[in-house]
Order: C-alpha cells, then sequence, then structure tokens
C-alpha cells in the first residue's frame, strides 16, 4: 500500500464530515492544550466529543503545525486514544493506530465511528494517568 500525504484542510474535513456518526458529536484542535513544557507537540492534535459526556477521543494527526502536511514517508502515523474524565482526574488509553497508507482516511472513519460506540463501554481498557505513556505502547 502506498504512502498517503494529506493536508491539514483535508484531514479537518474527514472530521467534520464524522459529525453525528455513531457517538461523534463535535471536534476541536487541541494541541495547545496538550503541549507542556515537558511534553511539545509537533503536530496538530484533535479531540472529539462523544455523546458520553465523560470521554473523548484524541487524535494525533501526523501533520506538521509548521507547514499543515504530513510528514514524509516515515513509520509514524495517526494515533487514536481514548480521554476519560474520572473523579480522581483524566486517564487515557491506546484505541489504535493507523498508518498513513491510500485507505488511511476510510480506516480512520470506521476506527472512530467504533470507538465512539465503545465509548460508554471504557472499562474494558487498560488506563494511564498520563497522556503521554499512550505514545510508547
Amino acid at each position: 500500500m502506498p504512502y498517503q500525504p494529506y493536508w491539514k484542510s483535508e484531514f479537518q474535513n474527514l472530521l467534520t464530515s464524522l459529525k453525528g456518526q455513531g457517538n461523534l458529536v463535535s471536534w476541536q484542535e487541541v494541541s495547545d492544550k496538550i503541549e507542556s513544557s515537558d511534553y511539545k507537540i509537533w503536530e496538530y492534535v484533535y479531540e472529539y466529543k462523544l455523546r458520553n459526556p465523560a470521554a473523548s477521543i484524541i487524535i494525533f494527526s501526523s501533520i506538521y503545525k509548521q507547514d499543515d502536511r504530513s510528514r514524509d514517508i516515515n513509520s509514524d502515523a495517526v494515533r487514536i486514544i481514548y480521554e476519560w474524565r474520572t473523579k480522581s482526574g483524566k486517564i487515557y488509553s491506546k484505541i489504535s493506530k493507523k498508518y498513513r497508507v491510500d485507505s488511511l482516511f476510510k480506516n480512520l472513519k470506521e476506527e472512530l465511528i467504533k470507538a465512539s460506540n465503545k465509548s460508554f463501554e471504557l472499562q474494558q481498557y487498560e488506563w494511564t494517568d498520563s497522556i503521554k505513556d499512550t505514545d510508547a505502547r
């Protein structure tokens, strides 16, 4: 499968097209909210709000903030994680990685809808207190 380059606008159009499907409600760009002095974010990061008000899906887009374009051919991927807001604070769980091949948008659409539909069954996943730890798993 060949590598699929894409622009920020194409990625955002995909996110917009998913609104209302499964339990997906609305999305926003959250790169600056996630970034900290010890956790630098080089890519655009999006949050998809869900019908479950305690959960969201976080999407690391693999699109450089410098030029609004996906990276060159490399081993990174679009990463998808849950964020669950509990009484004890936010916790995170990896959902999946989608590699940047020609079927990326189709694969991403299917995975986001599937994950949104499972957002009321969050106890089944492994959780961590740090969003950074989801990249390493």
